[in-house]
């Protein structure tokens, strides 16, 4: 029966992924051709995120909202568990946000287009030029009043366990101006998991934590705000996997 389910959901996924790459991918390109700021591809590209969790049975629960700044770009800092990160950041947050991706994701027809039109930034980490100037054009795109995504880890996790910090993210924040604003994000793991292709609907959680001045970045070590950035996430998700384990043997005891 488990089997059965999974390629149901597995099918339907795949299958609604397809159809709205399509569809929302061929406006997101059209819109750029009337919106040079790449703030309607945006809209487009989130529309296509939240359907994909909506239709697909993912629930995306959003604690913290208020700390989201709406006049002013951010930069999330958020742990990296698997596609769905993606799906229901772009999708939920309320705002104007730029990807920083691998470039190779550019390359794939529709998605690559719609994240091209909607002003996402490849990067190459494997070319340190272009790795820099993909860094430089992040600094305008914040300056630009652009809100940022960067998944710091730089890679998905294969069980969960949240992987040291790589540089980037304060370097941005004290050129820019920009706040950094840790992000923790729990459930996407278990709905497709790193090497997989099944889907497990599941609920998504996001935690949004309150902001961390440009100006306090500025003031303190690299090394101390990546540290303090990724003790904010994983405290958040500690706690709230011990709480959902905690209520999983409440109800079996029950």
């Amino acid at each position: 029966m488990e089997i059965i389910k999974a390629a149901y959901h597995t099918i339907k996924f795949w299958i609604i992924f397809i159809l709205l790459s399509i569809v929302l991918g061929t406006l997101a390109v059209l819109a750029r051709l009337f919106d040079p700021s790449n703030n309607l591809s945006h809209k487009v590209s989130s529309l296509w995120g939240r359907w994909l969790c909506t239709l697909n049975g993912i629930e995306v629960n959003i604690e913290g909202m208020e700390h989201v700044l709406t006049d002013r770009p951010q930069i999330f800092i958020a742990n990296h568990q698997g596609f769905f990160d993606i799906f229901a950041l772009n999708g939920f947050l309320p705002v104007q946000m730029r990807w920083v991706a691998k470039s190779n994701l550019f390359h794939i027809p529709f998605v690559g287009w719609a994240m091209r039109a909607a002003g996402s930034i490849p990067v190459d980490r494997s070319n340190r030029k272009k790795a820099y100037q993909a860094f430089l054009v992040t600094i305008e795109k914040l300056k630009a009043g652009n809100s940022i995504v960067i998944f710091p880890e730089g890679t998905r996790s294969k069980d969960g366990t949240i992987g040291p910090f790589k540089k980037g993210g304060p370097l941005l924040s004290i050129r820019s101006g920009a706040p950094l604003v840790p992000v923790t994000l729990l459930g996407t793991g278990n709905i497709i998991r790193k090497g997989s292709g099944i889907i497990r609907p599941g609920r998504v959680q996001i935690i949004i934590s309150p902001p961390i001045a440009s100006q306090t970045v500025m003031d303190d070590k690299e090394e101390n705000v990546l540290r303090n950035l990724r003790d904010i996430i994983c405290k958040n998700y500690e706690n709230r996997n011990t709480r959902h384990a905690e209520k999983n043997q409440t109800l079996q005891v029950g």
